[in-house]
């Protein structure tokens, strides 16, 4: 933990220009916290899929092959998606020299900042639903919160209905 804080500070110091450096490291801070509660919603979306269900305690219970495989499975796409995250060390700069002539060459434009907000707060906000729909009984069973999807009640019969057919209005009001 204090190693990432330490680096992490270091990468806002060379990024930051002079009278920034608060801004640049919220934004730096809050795109690196975004990470695990955006991971946990995408995964609660995408685990939901899987069958027999993750989410399911009596499939840890009863421990079949299918599950087993499931859980394999869930392992596998979980570790590809980091070892695919290292990708973007390619686009990083090598070294201290480096970033400091991207910085100055680089051009500036507006709709950069925009665009970085714009798509920080939609994933906040995409974390928050999904996360807090799944902690609530009433919205945990929700596609979108990686549930099952909730049991559609049955719609209410009115208390009296015309099972006959009589053409007389009155009949209709009276109970079968």
């Amino acid at each position: 933990q204090a190693a990432h804080f330490v680096v992490s500070t270091f990468v806002v110091v060379e990024m930051a220009d002079h009278g920034n450096e608060g801004l640049v490291y919220g934004l730096m801070t809050t795109a690196a916290n975004l990470g695990s509660p955006v991971a946990n919603a995408i995964a609660n979306q995408v685990y939901r899929l899987f069958e027999p269900s993750i989410s399911s305690t009596n499939n840890y219970i009863e421990d079949t092959l299918a599950f087993r495989r499931t859980v394999f499975y869930s392992f596998l796409l979980s570790y590809g998606f980091s070892f695919l995250s290292l990708a973007v060390l390619y686009f990083l700069p090598r070294q201290k020299a480096e970033a400091q002539e991207r910085k100055a060459t680089w051009s500036r434009r507006p709709i950069y900042g925009y665009v970085t907000v714009a798509m920080l707060s939609g994933a906040f906000i995409y974390s928050l639903m999904v996360n807090f729909m799944s902690m609530f009984p009433s919205t945990m069973c929700l596609e979108f919160a990686g549930g099952d999807g909730c049991d559609s009640t049955p719609t209410k019969q009115p208390m009296y209905s015309n099972s006959s057919n009589s053409s007389n209005a009155s009949s209709a009001m009276l109970p079968p």
